[in-house]
């Protein structure tokens, strides 16, 4: 008798298992072996996180009075507040199978327009819900157009992120937008056991996403989907809300950034937008490649960042050329897809032998 879609069938026999000829190995042989196996499967699932830590090490060793110093890695975290938000963002559509470009544009746009809100007499709750508003809709049209449509979300979203990055000189009227008040401000500059609050959303935000995407439904049916969407389909999974849910959820993650990123640096330029584009994405495939292999995952992408984050700020401080940050940042995005790609193979293999 056939069985559902994506349920496994159990035989209620036990066959022996087949033998290749060959005689078994001593105990102290599979003892070797399974140390082996365990060593590798160490250096697979945590590889990032021991890389980050040789790189600190190294670092600090060779750089003791500039690098391994309290200001230095304060300085380092909090720089990186408002790019692990955008890599959190883009985790979401990832884990479902689709990308989406235009965080960074979705940011920018809505930092101009918390400034202009504010600017204009708006309270900061205000401006939070416009900003929270925008990205819903931006989230809404990227899921009709991709999902309901067809369109590729490459496509689409790099229509957007170039049609946001225009309007939000038009927002700004092609300046920078400055004087914020301090009721703003006091948004991410409050600081809670020595850092500002735009560190500790950011790691709630990696707290929230982690719990989803390791310990609910949805989460699990997030990467269903994007693992193969017709099998889900046929599991009974609504594939396109899902899509379109990941949509809305990098949407208004990417907003919120916007708005963080104004009340943090007291600033509106509307050309930024380009600058945060490769580091994100850079982390959440690094991401993938450790702690959840195989899989884009909130703690992975932390690591992911911080890793990056380390590496460059260790080169620049040791004399490098400040374009070393992008050829750092586009090597390690070649290399996370790669392993990412190299690592599902693995896990599709096993599965197979399985």
């Amino acid at each position: 008798m056939e069985g559902r879609p994506g349920v496994e069938q159990l035989s209620t026999t036990h066959p022996a298992p087949p033998s290749d000829g060959t005689p078994d190995r001593p105990p102290a042989a599979r003892r070797r072996a399974g140390g082996a196996n365990a060593g590798l499967e160490v250096a697979s699932r945590y590889g990032v996180v021991i890389a980050l830590v040789v790189l600190f090490a190294g670092f600090s060793i060779a750089l003791p009075d500039t690098f391994f110093t309290w200001s230095n890695v304060k300085t380092t975290v909090n720089s990186q507040a408002t790019v692990l938000l955008l890599a959190l963002a883009a985790t979401i559509p990832l884990r479902a199978g689709d990308f989406d470009l235009s965080i960074g544009a979705v940011m920018t746009f809505s930092a101009a327009l918390t400034g202009q809100i504010v600017l204009g007499g708006g309270s900061v709750v205000v401006a939070l819900v416009a900003v929270l508003a925008f990205g819903l809709l931006v989230g809404l049209v990227h899921g009709f157009l991709v999902v309901r449509i067809g369109v590729n979300s490459f496509v689409v979203t790099l229509g957007t992120m170039t049609l946001l990055s225009g309007l939000a000189y038009a927002l700004t009227n092609t300046e920078i937008i400055t004087s914020f008040p301090n009721a703003l401000l006091d948004v991410s500059r409050t600081e809670f056991l020595g850092l500002p609050a735009m560190t500790w959303y950011a790691w709630i935000a990696v707290a929230v996403l982690w719990y989803v995407y390791e310990r609910t439904p949805l989460g699990r049916f997030l990467l269903f989907t994007g693992g193969n969407a017709d099998a889900a389909r046929l599991a009974g999974l609504r594939v396109s809300r899902l899509r379109t849910a990941a949509f809305v959820g990098s949407g208004m993650l990417s907003a919120l950034a916007g708005l963080l990123l104004a009340a943090s640096i007291g600033s509106v330029d509307p050309s930024i937008s380009s600058q945060f584009l490769l580091q994100p994405f850079a982390a959440a495939f690094l991401g993938a490649t450790t702690i959840a292999v195989g899989r884009f995952n909130a703690l992975g992408t932390l690591f992911g960042l911080y890793f990056l984050a380390v590496g460059i700020t260790g080169l620049q401080l040791y004399g490098a050329q400040p374009w070393v940050s992008n050829v750092f940042n586009g090597a390690a995005l070649v290399l996370a897809v790669t392993l990412a790609r190299l690592a599902e193979r693995t896990r599709s293999g096993r599965g197979s032998a399985a």
